[in-house]
């Protein structure tokens, strides 16, 4: 190789080999400093894309535990309202096999149904008020079919622990059915009346004329009813008053009394509070007729002295006005709530021709209907514009359960049975789903440790490897520095040939 002034080769190579170590050295340190052999995409492109979807599994591995783990207490809440719920259960199966003797008289009957009813009231209060993170529990709330879509869920809880979304892998639901006392058979309100609530057993029909009614009567289990006739109503009204404590109410309405069409228009159901909330039926903006004159029927400060309310104290923003669609069935009701209660009406439908057992082939189902879990409040039922009507009220405010006689206390005893054993399947049902849960806790941890040591072997570093290989790279740098400084002196040797 010639020797050359103006280009330093030996420095050159020396130089590159400076720069290759060095890269190599730095390499070393910032895998020794961060523990990891894959620091970006340089390092290992396929090993990174590789670790990273084994953190996004192993992330979601540990909250599913953090989502099992909040199922468990969740479900260890519910037991231990349950376990109360037991206690007064036992209880009154003791009152009632008390009062179920005949050497009580009836005052000391009564003072046993006074704690007995104590221990209704109480059951059905730690039902509706056990709650876990603002989730009712044993309401029956979760049960029945789940569904995401909305803002809030409903139905079976769905407990999801895995990284996907299959259902033999990633979640399965907690379901709790209603454990009030209307669901563990023993009467009361435990939730949304529906139609398939209804009973003809406890049906009372009513056919009514406005010009033959005047008085206040008693009918439907504690529903009480008012007509109005044309001397008291210039809009013939048939009015309700539904008292605080009434349960379990079904009415349908068809709007006439007579076996022939009824074609002098709609019939309307409107729900009011005293204080003049409208919680249901037919807008008072939409045109209703009255009969036998066609005046609208939107006018309350006209009727305030039978409402109780004028037009002032009106507040519809509370107002059930039905389905988007009124189902002819009369088999979807929209729900909403208010104080407590659930109410649920059909919408408005047109004046169907007819009534039930007149040939037309109409059921109770076809009527306009307006359900009510529980009055927690004395409320109004309006019906404006009817001349005559035919509706039917079912109720079964009387079905809490009793031992106030001998007859009901001995009854009771069996209906308590039922309650406890629908009471012990609720409970052992959540308990196989606690055992399970922990099982699946258990699962997920040992499938995150396993998908970790994976994830360890891509993307950290062996130490006592790359520290071999640090010290190499280090030696080499050290070499390759004290050889630059060599070779860059080379020139210094070529300027002595001239002295």
């Amino acid at each position: 190789m010639p020797i050359s002034v103006n280009n330093n080769i030996i420095a050159g190579k020396a130089a590159q080999n400076l720069t290759t170590h060095y890269a190599r050295l730095s390499a070393s340190v910032r895998r020794l400093s961060t523990g990891l052999r894959i620091n970006s995409a340089a390092d290992d492109a396929a090993g990174l894309a590789i670790r990273e979807l084994m953190r996004a599994d192993i992330a979601s591995y540990r909250q599913g535990i953090r989502n099992a783990n909040d199922a468990i207490s969740m479900i260890q809440t519910a037991d231990g309202a349950l376990s109360v719920i037991d206690e007064k259960l036992i209880r009154m199966k003791e009152l009632a096999e008390q009062a179920a003797t005949g050497t009580y008289n009836s005052d000391q009957r009564l003072l046993i149904d006074a704690e007995f009813q104590a221990m209704v009231a109480e059951i059905d209060r730690i039902a509706r008020a056990t709650d876990f993170n603002g989730i009712k529990l044993l309401d029956g709330s979760i049960s029945g079919t789940h569904d995401g879509s909305g803002l809030t869920s409903t139905g079976a809880m769905k407990i999801h622990f895995g990284p996907s979304n299959d259902s033999a892998e990633d979640y399965y639901y907690v379901e709790i059915g209603d454990c009030t006392m209307r669901g563990l058979g023993l009467g009361g309100a435990g939730g949304p009346v529906t139609l398939n609530d209804y009973d003809a057993a406890n049906e009372v029909e009513i056919n009514m004329n406005a010009n033959a009614l005047g008085s206040i009567e008693e009918f439907g289990r504690g529903v009480w009813y008012v007509g109005l006739d044309a001397a008291g109503s210039s809009n013939d009204n048939f009015m309700f008053l539904i008292p605080r404590g009434t349960k379990n109410i079904v009415i349908n309405l068809n709007g006439t009394g007579q076996t022939i069409p009824y074609t002098q228009g709609e019939n309307d159901i409107a729900l009011f509070t005293r204080t003049g909330v409208h919680l249901a039926g037919t807008p008072l903006s939409d045109y209703v007729y009255t009969s036998p004159n066609t005046q609208p029927v939107t006018n309350i400060d006209a009727n305030s002295h039978l409402y109780g309310f004028t037009s002032a104290d009106y507040d519809g923003s509370q107002l059930n006005s039905g389905p988007g669609t009124y189902d002819p069935t009369g088999n979807t009701l929209a729900y909403s709530t208010y104080n407590g209660m659930t109410i649920g009406y059909s919408g408005d439908p047109d004046q169907h021709d007819g009534i039930p057992n007149d040939g037309s082939g109409q059921t109770w189902a076809d009527y306009e209907v307006l359900t009510i879990d529980e009055a927690t409040e004395d409320l109004i039922v309006a019906l404006p514009g009817l001349a005559s009507a035919c509706f039917k009220v079912y109720s079964d405010s009387s079905g809490t359960i009793s031992v106030r006689t001998q007859d009901l206390a001995q009854k009771a005893l069996d209906r308590i049975d039922t309650a406890i054993v629908k009471k012990d399947k609720v409970r052992a049902h959540l308990g196989a789903l606690q055992n399970r849960l922990e099982n699946t806790v258990t699962n997920l941890a040992v499938q995150a440790e396993n998908l970790q040591a994976a994830e360890s072997r891509i993307s950290n570093v062996d130490v006592a490897t790359e520290m071999t290989e640090f010290v190499r790279n280090q030696i080499l740098t050290q070499s390759a520095t004290a050889m630059l400084t060599q070779a860059n002196s080379l020139p210094e040797m070529l300027a002595r040939l001239f002295s």
